[in-house]
């Protein structure tokens, strides 16, 4: 996207670098958007330049140590009490994982900010309405004596 930014510039010696008037910036269709930036992200994410931080492997190991912790307490026979820990454990990991990650919208422009934030918030609705549904289904199922899925 720099090398588009620069090409992009009408420059003169002496004179400030001014966005080319030539062709506004197209919206594209949603799922070609879609498909774009997955392309994006997985170039960005490989990219040489790009440099992992300590926090970001920390990170990855809880989300192995939660997947993990979530897998036992529903395997193995433990009292009630005990299975909710690795569920308490897994909320303050995605807490961890967002309050680490919150850090880089200081860098983006108030635009870029907000539609970071708007994407978070349509996150946290989409996994509230998720385990909502998980629960409605669990008590469905639990109420028809089926006892399973």
């Amino acid at each position: 996207m720099a090398t588009d930014d620069a090409s992009n510039l009408e420059s003169s010696p002496g004179a400030p670098a001014t966005p080319k008037a030539e062709e506004p910036i197209q919206r594209g269709s949603g799922m070609g958007n879609f498909f774009k930036a997955l392309k994006h992200i997985n170039e960005a994410s490989v990219a040489e330049n790009v440099k992992q931080r300590f926090s970001d492997y920390v990170t990855i190991a809880l989300v192995v140590l939660c997947i993990l912790s979530l897998v036992m307490a529903v395997s193995v026979p433990v009292p009630p009490g005990i299975k909710l820990l690795p569920l308490l454990f897994t909320v303050g990991a995605v807490v961890f994982y967002i309050i680490n990650r919150l850090g880089i919208m200081i860098s983006l422009t108030a635009r870029q900010a907000l539609i970071v934030w708007q994407i978070l918030v349509a996150g946290f609705w989409l996994g509230v309405t998720s385990a909502m549904l998980v629960m409605l289904a669990c008590f469905y199922f639990v109420s028809q004596g089926t006892g399973g899925l």
